[in-house]
């Protein structure tokens, strides 16, 4: 499968913006649904965090399924586990094992609380915050690839499915992971179907610009329905992961041809860092506003802390991809040195990562 520019530009672009939603999602304090208050800035909070920001990682778990698939890996399936391994695994390794002894004397002597609790020590507990057996690892956004790794694992099952009995693979795979027949080896059951239908785009060669003429329609259709999940406080949200994606891409069309889309563009190459490293840095700058913070407004800081984070990330790339030519670039799974937009669109192993503080997307 060969993307045009203007598609390649369209999933770039894409790509930046939901890591960035990623981030800001992710940004404390988590408040449940329930737990909601009446003001205008709880509201619109909720907004973003409990309903616009969801679609992040349907979004993203699409276009993986869309570029795995289109590219053929499926078909050749020690291609695909070499390559995953490089690009995803050792990442997930890279950025989530050196977190556990961190983790460890954060919890042991500044009383922090994670969603991973390393003592009194359990092998499980250990088990699951380094490599995500059954529960997100210690470096929580990284369960987004714990559970990619095992959709590559099913790519090729997934590929002959596509290709000999998509709509009927569609409906065995909506049954097997919604009604949870997989157990724990996918933790989140919409990204088994998103991925699969990804690869359906791709495989069944949909025309991904049939939508454009609506963007404006589906994308207010969008705001409309994540509206509606916070007025009427509406705690599942699978309805809206699975559209999301089809009222959201429409409007990247309209978004790359805007000044602002050229800068998203050449923003994506930092994607993938951002999404491997923001959580402990969100986390310290939640640690540090919680002890120093008390005359900057919570709004503010809640608005700030994504900015800056990402600003931090941003800055922290192009020195290590300056000190650190060789190795940088096989840490985040790029395999070059990271100049260019990397990992390239096809590489990039693209982010529900879950909340912060335990909370699950």
């Amino acid at each position: 499968m060969t993307l045009d520019h203007g598609l390649r530009d369209r999933i770039a672009l894409l790509r930046f913006v939901m890591i960035f939603g990623v981030i800001m999602l992710h940004t404390p304090q988590y408040v449940p649904m329930a737990e909601i208050g009446n003001g205008w800035f709880d509201a619109t909070k909720a907004f973003f965090q409990l309903a616009v920001f969801r679609a992040t990682v349907p979004v993203l778990t699409v276009i993986s399924g869309f570029l795995l698939f289109g590219a053929a890996l499926d078909r050749a399936p020690a291609r695909l586990f070499s390559k995953k391994a490089r690009t995803i695994l050792l990442p997930f390794l890279c950025f989530n094992l050196p977190l556990l002894p961190l983790a460890l004397g954060a919890q042991l002597f500044a009383g922090v609380e994670m969603s991973a609790q390393l003592w009194p020590f359990e092998p499980m507990a250990w088990l699951n915050a380094a490599f995500g057996l059954t529960a997100s690892p210690v470096n929580y956004p990284l369960n987004f690839l714990r559970d990619l790794l095992v959709l590559i694992l099913l790519a090729p099952a997934f590929g002959w499915l596509l290709r000999n009995y998509a709509w009927p693979g569609l409906v065995l795979v909506s049954v097997v992971f919604f009604k949870n027949y997989d157990g724990v080896l996918v933790l989140r059951d919409v990204m088994a179907v998103l991925f699969y239908v990804g690869g359906m785009a791709a495989v069944r060669g949909w025309n991904l610009r049939l939508l454009d003429r609506y963007a404006v329609p589906c994308f207010l259709l969008f705001l409309l329905a994540c509206a509606a999940i916070v007025h009427f406080r509406v705690a599942n949200t699978t309805y809206l992961r699975l559209i999301a994606p089809f009222l959201i891409w429409p409007a990247t069309a309209w978004l790359a041809a805007s000044r602002l889309g050229p800068w998203l563009v050449g923003m994506s190459k930092y994607s993938f860092f951002m999404f491997l490293a923001h959580a402990p840095v969100l986390l310290l700058t939640w640690l540090l506003y919680s002890r120093y913070g008390s005359a900057l407004p919570y709004p503010l800081y809640w608005v700030m802390a994504p900015v800056l984070v990402t600003a931090i990330l941003v800055a922290a790339y192009r020195i290590a991809n300056v000190l650190m030519p060789r190795l940088f670039p096989l840490l985040i799974g790029a395999g070059r040195r990271a100049r260019q937009p990397a990992p390239a669109v096809g590489a990039m192993p693209v982010v529900d990562a879950p909340q912060a503080a335990g909370a699950k997307l």
